[in-house]
């Protein structure tokens, strides 16, 4: 069974920092080939293809980053956004002495029942995909084997549950009106007409945890992945009473 780090997926990472004393926007526009409407937004965007990424510059000389996975992603940005205005005659700082500055990381987790859970499905269910192992079990099919279906890499293997079989390590359904009654109520809210998701609110660390009744979790507000793998450690521990 994949630990809580292998099954969490960090989407984005969005970070701050300044470059320069000042930048001259325009400038910047024409030198980079930058997108630039001051009329719209008072920043020039800078786009990385490779990591993916768009940097905002502003005329204060600061500059926020989003779109990377992690921080390595970040500092390659900014590097060669440096470079680049460098090259084209722009001065900015040392990059040594550029300070960067994660503000929020949104990352993604499915919860799964416990390796040693005895219950069973009640019903089929085509919604949860499993394949069948070679000693008689099942195991969870992957995201990446579920996408692949519908195309000619489908993998045949692939199907739904069946009533009886054992729901151990397997992803995890949630009932939201339930869970809505068990979390603290002044942390939750949950309104299906308008979202469906259920937010919830935690204190320490301080995230916003969507959850889904899928199982998905939609955690943002973190500037570090350990605090996004306490909170997943912390909700755990507080469904474990719902199993």
């Amino acid at each position: 069974m994949l630990s809580d780090e292998e099954r969490l997926t960090v989407v984005n990472v969005v970070a701050s920092t300044r470059v320069a004393e000042e930048l001259d926007l325009p400038d910047i526009a024409i030198q980079l080939n930058c997108e630039y409407e001051p009329e719209q937004f008072p920043g020039v965007v800078y786009r990385v293809k490779e990591p993916k990424l768009a940097i905002l510059m502003f005329r204060s000389g600061r500059a926020v980053c989003t779109g990377g996975k992690n921080r390595a992603n970040i500092h390659t940005g900014i590097e060669m956004m440096t470079k680049d205005l460098n090259a084209a005659g722009i001065e900015t700082w040392d990059l040594k002495d550029v300070e960067i500055e994660v503000q929020n990381m949104v990352a993604t987790y499915s919860l799964f029942y416990p390796e040693e859970y005895a219950g069973v499905a009640k019903m089929d269910d085509n919604n949860t995909r499993v394949i069948d192992t070679a000693d008689g079990g099942i195991r969870a099919a992957t995201d990446e084997e579920v996408k692949a279906m519908g195309s000619d890499d489908e993998d045949p293997r692939i199907r739904g549950i069946r009533e009886g079989e054992p729901l151990a390590a397997l992803p995890r359904k949630l009932n939201l009106n339930t869970l809505t009654f068990h979390l603290p109520f002044d942390k939750v809210e949950y309104e299906p007409e308008q979202f469906p998701g259920l937010i919830y609110r935690l204190d320490y660390p301080k995230v916003v945890c969507l959850i889904f009744g899928s199982g998905k979790m939609v955690i943002t507000g973190a500037r570090h992945k350990d605090e996004i793998l306490e909170a997943v450690q912390f909700i755990q521990d507080e469904l474990a009473d719902l199993l």
